[in-house]
């Protein structure tokens, strides 16, 4: 197709996705802007602290790796009000998002026999794996934002003896954005590859569980602990964005979401569409 006869890019189908997909979104938002004021909530109590700590000291070492891991062992206000960008509930809305949205926009579609529809509209394929990916990816970042923001939000609300690094905050939801946007873009390539929504999601969601629990059992087990190289957790080392912004692990995330992406439309545009 030459230039002069591409369809303009599908601007109504991206409105009308983002309708679709913004209640949930919304929700998890909700959720994951609420889970930072209920754990700030607890940490601004000096007592509360104290018990939480005592919690700590006796929990399983594998459940503090899963919670923070060396954030925890800081020991003071900040690194507690990490747990809630690290706690498994957290995660698990963010790969809800990731993993939900872009298969349920082209796997979805596809088993439900209404690309038919979409594409008899003047768009390209790689236009509407555009918009899914579009949707995906804002959609991550926007979250981060909102867990940022409800951490902002907390040391308004509650009265804080030590200072909180707003800065640490931030990069910990940037660089958690872009592992999750990651995943995101490998949820892409599932829903691009498949043409059930079951199997996409189950694919999809294997690749997640597999990273993570090979993360975790790595962090608590020295004897596996060179697993953990081989998961996308290791690009995100919480330790680290204490100090600065790790522009190495950075930008291998980031050259891994692109390669996915991209590898993703390759297969959705050559693909023979069940219509």
């Amino acid at each position: 197709m030459s230039r002069a006869s591409r369809p303009p890019f599908p601007l109504p189908l991206l409105r009308f996705w983002l309708l679709r997909i913004l209640p949930a979104w919304a929700g998890i938002a909700l959720l994951i802007f609420l889970m930072q004021i209920a754990i700030s909530a607890i940490v601004h109590d000096n007592e509360k602290v104290k018990a939480l700590l005592g919690l700590l000291d006796v929990l399983p070492s594998i459940v503090k790796t899963a919670l923070g891991g060396e954030m925890l062992r800081l020991g003071n206000t900040a690194g507690l009000i990490s747990i809630g960008y690290n706690h498994p509930f957290v995660l698990f809305l963010y790969m809800l998002y990731a993993v939900g949205v872009p298969t349920g926009l082209l796997a979805g579609e596809v088993q439900r026999g209404t690309m038919e529809l979409i594409l008899s509209r003047p768009a390209t394929k790689v236009q509407v794996y555009a918009c899914a990916g579009i949707l995906t990816l804002a959609g991550m970042f926007t979250l981060v934002l909102v867990m940022f923001l409800g951490t902002v939000a907390a040391v308004n609300i509650f009265t804080f003896q030590d200072p909180i690094p707003f800065d640490v905050f931030f990069r910990i939801a940037i660089n958690g954005g872009l592992l999750a946007s990651t995943f995101g873009a490998v949820a892409l390539l599932c829903a691009a590859t498949f043409a059930r929504l079951y199997t996409a999601v189950s694919v999809a969601v294997a690749f997640l569980v597999v990273n993570y629990f090979v993360a975790v059992v790595s962090n608590w087990w020295p004897r596996v602990a060179f697993l953990k190289r081989a998961t996308l957790f290791y690009l995100v080392d919480g330790s680290n964005l204490w100090e600065g912004w790790p522009l190495r692990n950075l930008g291998m995330l980031a050259a891994i979401m692109l390669v996915v992406a991209l590898v993703g439309a390759v297969i959705w545009h050559r693909r023979d569409l069940p219509l």
